[in-house]
């Protein structure tokens, strides 16, 4: 027997089933569409903004605009290539060949050196401290030398970063003769004869004297 719908029939059921299939069908149908169109506008939008030509900019010959770069960071990380150009940068007046064990001006332990400091980055007074190379510390920017002398009877010891701005000048005034280790410390107990440095700051002196009478 064949089931009747429509508003003659009297079943609950039929009643609901066909309301139902008649939304849904009508929804699907809207979403259907609604996404075609937004599809579409989605894809003339992209076209348009990728043919839109792109703005320019012209600096001024006032501004100076850095030239691109690509620096070699294979095998080691931002820190280290910083510390490394900057090595590189504070190195061309020629401290580096301080530290290098092949340049013929190499600081070694037990050398006589006159170091040269100025008082601040505001003022050109300087001051001068001489004494044995007794430690040398090598670690890229944080490079280091340790400078010992004895001054009215006590040790006086000083601690120079390589790369300081504040130095102004490093001279050997003697080469160490004698010394077989790195670290010089032992000569804080048993001094012997190294700072007996007296003759050296006269000589040093009188040929500064000689220069300025030349000059």
């Amino acid at each position: 027997m064949a089931r009747q719908f429509g508003p003659e029939s009297t079943s609950p059921r039929s009643t609901l089933i066909h309301p139902s299939a008649t939304s849904l069908h009508s929804m699907f149908s809207f979403t259907r569409n609604l996404g075609a169109r937004l599809s579409g506008i989605t894809a003339r939008y992209a076209s348009t903004a990728a043919n839109a030509a792109k703005p320019t900019y012209t600096a001024p010959a006032s501004v100076i605009v850095p030239t691109q770069f690509k620096p070699n960071t294979r095998g080691q990380g931002l820190m280290q290539l910083i510390s490394k150009e900057e090595v590189k940068r504070l190195g061309a007046e020629g401290r580096s060949n301080l530290f290098n064990k092949s340049h013929p001006e190499c600081l070694r332990p037990g050398d006589v050196v006159l170091v040269e400091t100025l008082n601040s980055m505001s003022t050109d007074k300087t001051s001068t401290f001489i004494g044995v190379l007794i430690a040398m510390d090598r670690r890229a920017l944080h490079s280091n030398f340790t400078v010992r002398n004895v001054v009215l009877k006590v040790g006086v010891e000083m601690k120079y970063m390589l790369y300081s701005p504040l130095i102004k000048s490093v001279r050997v005034m003697k080469r160490g003769e004698g010394f077989r280790r790195a670290k010089l410390f032992y000569l804080r107990d048993n001094p012997g004869r190294a700072f007996r440095l007296e003759g050296l700051i006269k000589q040093d002196k009188a040929a500064q004297a000689k220069k300025a009478a030349k000059a």
